[in-house]
């Protein structure tokens, strides 16, 4: 098989053997795979590793075969494989799957090779049919749509409003979820004009750049006036104060103590970029307004599902996150694009052309 390879800085199209699926997994044919911001994360990690070991030694390096947003089709059934898929059947993948010792995600392991390759193989178990009619460029969307539904989902302790900062890929999924579910209003924050516009188009009712203004006092603009800091300011107090939801997912370093530090009384603040970086925050700025944090990782499968339907309902909506289609061979343009163009926000890589 084709597959783009990373190993240290380098990503570069290679003929590999082609993988051969055990028992519940399936071998299918990625039409379109999208490059994720974990992506970009893995590559520097490599990077770093490269830097860290002696010029004659990165041969030794480990090589990944990244990519885990993907639509395929099936191309083999094991034997021993219990499904009701067939061959020539279209589906997409939750990517994650088990290894001797651990769980491991599809594309981010060494051991399990991803979406980036003319082949790969995935579990019958965590694998859904793309509904009749739905692009395959549009189903690799599935992946990344769903991690903002499960977001959503998250926030369920306040009504609104919803402020989202950072409107990349996650971000503007978490958008997307929020104003099928018909939640609002939402707020949008970006320092790219690019990024702000697509979030406008689907479903943003309000656009602020960082840069220029906070997206945290712009309550009244968003019909909220947030409550007094504690119930025990109210004579007869009943029920739960109102509070607002803020999405944080830029994963900036920083960035989730400036939130708590201006967050208005009882928000609900849900995690949702990725962060490996350790942050500070002062609880007692928290305790004193009632603020819930909670951290968002993936999604569950029903969701996976339900994105993808909400994908085959709203198809033009989920074709702004496409901003570019490249053959395998531009993989490495593309990671380069990504990291350095803001407009960019979801390059799909055709593994067969």
């Amino acid at each position: 098989m084709r597959a783009a390879v990373m190993q240290g800085k380098t990503i570069d199209v290679r003929t590999l053997p082609d993988p051969e699926p055990g028992s519940g997994k399936l071998l299918v044919k990625p039409f379109y795979t999208g490059i994720c911001g974990s992506d970009l994360s893995l590559r520097k990690q490599m990077a770093e590793a490269e830097d860290a070991v002696p010029a004659a030694n990165r041969d030794a390096l480990p090589q990944i075969v990244p990519g885990h947003e993907f639509c395929a089709e099936i191309v083999d059934i094991p034997k021993a494989t219990e499904t009701a898929f067939r061959v020539g059947d279209l589906v997409t993948s939750i990517p994650f799957t088990h290894a001797h010792d651990m769980p491991q995600t599809i594309g981010l392991s060494p051991e399990f090779s991803g979406g980036l390759a003319s082949l790969t193989c995935v579990d019958a178990v965590r694998s859904f049919a793309v509904p009749d009619g739905l692009e395959t460029d549009l189903a690799a969307l599935t992946e990344p749509l769903a991690v903002g539904l499960h977001a959503a989902n998250l926030a369920s302790r306040n009504k609104g409003p919803n402020v989202v900062i950072g409107c990349g890929p996650v971000g503007l999924a978490t958008i997307f979820a929020l104003k099928q579910q018909g939640r609002g209003p939402i707020l949008a924050a970006d320092l790219s004009p690019e990024r702000s516009a697509i979030a406008e188009k689907l479903g943003a009712d309000l656009i602020v750049n960082p840069a220029e203004t906070s997206a945290l006092d712009k309550w009244d603009k968003l019909g909220f006036t947030p409550s007094m800091m504690s119930p025990l300011l109210e004579r007869d107090f009943r029920g739960l104060p109102p509070g607002a939801n803020i999405f944080e997912c830029t994963g900036v370093k920083g960035m989730l103590d400036q939130v708590v530090t201006v967050a208005p009384q009882h928000s609900h603040i849900i995690v949702v970029g990725v962060c490996p970086h350790q942050e500070t925050v002062t609880p007692l700025e928290g305790i004193v307004r009632e603020l819930t944090i909670e951290f968002s990782f993936a999604y569950r499968p029903l969701e996976f599902q339900a994105a993808m339907q909400s994908i085959a309902d709203q198809p033009d909506l989920a074709r702004l996150f496409i901003t570019s289609r490249r053959p395998l061979a531009e993989t490495q343009s593309a990671f380069d694009a990504l990291a350095k163009h803001p407009d960019e926000i979801k390059i799909l890589i055709n593994p067969q052309a």
